[in-house]
């Protein structure tokens, strides 16, 4: 018998949805994908690979029109590399909307 107990304070949800972010104080927008969101973080993919620690402003967009956009500041906490995509993830520290 296999006996797990959840470490995490709060539960993941898996989501389909497009985000984008960039650095915070930077111009420069960068697309992902969502796989889990949680109300303290987000593991997303995108082509770009960003430092453990560094500081992004994301933005999530549903594909349902009557959901507005999330905007959070989160930090990278983790950066896996599986050939193609990065897998980000972070912790949020600051929803914004």
């Amino acid at each position: 018998m296999i006996d797990y107990a959840e470490k995490r304070d709060f539960l993941r949800m898996p989501i389909d949805c497009e985000l984008s972010f960039s650095r915070v104080g930077s111009s420069k927008q960068y697309q992902g994908s969502v796989i889990n969101l949680s109300s303290k973080g987000i593991l997303f993919t995108s082509t770009e690979k960003f430092d453990q620690g560094a500081v992004l402003e994301i933005t999530l967009t549903s594909s349902n029109s009557a959901t507005p956009p999330m905007q959070a500041e989160a930090v990278v906490t983790r950066v896996d590399d599986n050939d193609v995509l990065f897998e980000i993830a972070c912790a949020i520290q600051e929803i914004k909307s």
